[in-house]
């Protein structure tokens, strides 16, 4: 009679972690997609891949995307290839899609200081990432009629001047991040938090402008040949009448809010419980995972 035939040592090493790795996944709704995603985390292998990886801004953020692609399913939607992926993934449902990852992957986020504003105390914080959701951090889940890549909110910041927002997408990022160096990168996240600065983030929801020349109205709607040239370079009352136009705040007010809840270590703070909203998923899986903009 035949000894009964074994898996390979190395293969069962590998169904195990395969289990393991099903246990730890992590299930999301996506606010904007209006779809549920399992989430798996990744593995040894993966995380040195990127963190080794030398490779332009927006090269590693396609890559980091890829990443999420493969250690996702989306329930009910499937995407064609990374670029259909990122054609249809905004900025809030990859915030919770990064979040997800990192509460699979990680047990703590990396530490971070933080100082009361109360008494001023400075602590030290390394948090699990389950910690920095609550039941608030998704403020709405989309509810217009038409789909987000259809939707478009029309503003004449000035007679003449005509802005139309729409909810951006992760390829518009990546089509900005394409011109920009490593070093801008790190010094766009320190200052603001995002590989993008805050004049780059505001006009990455510019879907186009209309300027009206007598008869004639010019539209501009290449956001780095166009958009971006022209809000830098447009005059001061100008571009302050744009940037705080409350117009896009309807798109922005998608965006989920993370915090911590903190208790201040000073027993004698007269207000020891505060909220700290310094907290960025895609910048944590950055620093914890990659050390790429250490």
């Amino acid at each position: 009679m035949l000894d009964e035939i074994k898996l390979p040592q190395s293969n069962t090493a590998l169904s195990a972690l395969q289990v393991l790795a099903n246990t730890r996944q992590v299930e999301i709704d996506l606010p904007i997609l209006r779809v549920k995603a399992i989430v798996r985390p990744i593995d040894g292998a993966e995380e040195l891949s990127l963190r080794t990886m030398k490779a332009s801004g927006s090269a590693f953020i396609n890559a980091f995307n890829d990443l999420i692609l493969t250690h996702a399913t989306f329930e009910g939607v499937k995407f064609n290839d990374l670029q259909d992926f990122q054609q249809h993934l905004t900025p809030p449902d990859k915030a919770l899609l990064v979040y997800a990852l990192l509460d699979s992957t990680f047990s703590k986020l990396p530490e971070k200081v933080i100082k009361c504003p109360e008494c001023g105390t400075v602590d030290t914080h390394s948090p699990d990432p389950a910690s920095i959701i609550h039941a608030d951090t998704i403020p709405y889940v989309w509810k217009e009629e038409k789909d987000f890549d259809e939707y478009e909110i029309v503003s004449e910041i000035v007679p003449g001047f005509t802005v139309i927002y729409s909810m951006p997408t992760e390829a518009d990022r990546v089509l900005i991040l394409k011109q920009k160096e490593n070093s801008q990168m790190r010094d766009s996240i320190e200052e603001n938090g995002d590989v993008l600065s805050s004049l780059e983030l505001f006009c990455v929801y510019i879907k186009r402008l209309e300027i009206k020349d007598g008869e004639e109205t010019i539209v501009l709607d290449d956001k780095l040949v166009d958009i971006i040239p022209t809000v830098k370079q447009m005059p001061l009352d100008l571009q302050s009448k744009l940037l705080e136009d409350n117009s896009v705040m309807k798109l922005v007010d998608y965006t989920p809010n993370f915090y911590l809840d903190i208790e201040c270590s000073n027993i004698h703070c007269a207000k020891r419980q505060f909220k700290w909203e310094g907290i960025n998923p895609e910048q944590d899986f950055f620093l914890k995972a990659l050390s790429v903009y250490n």
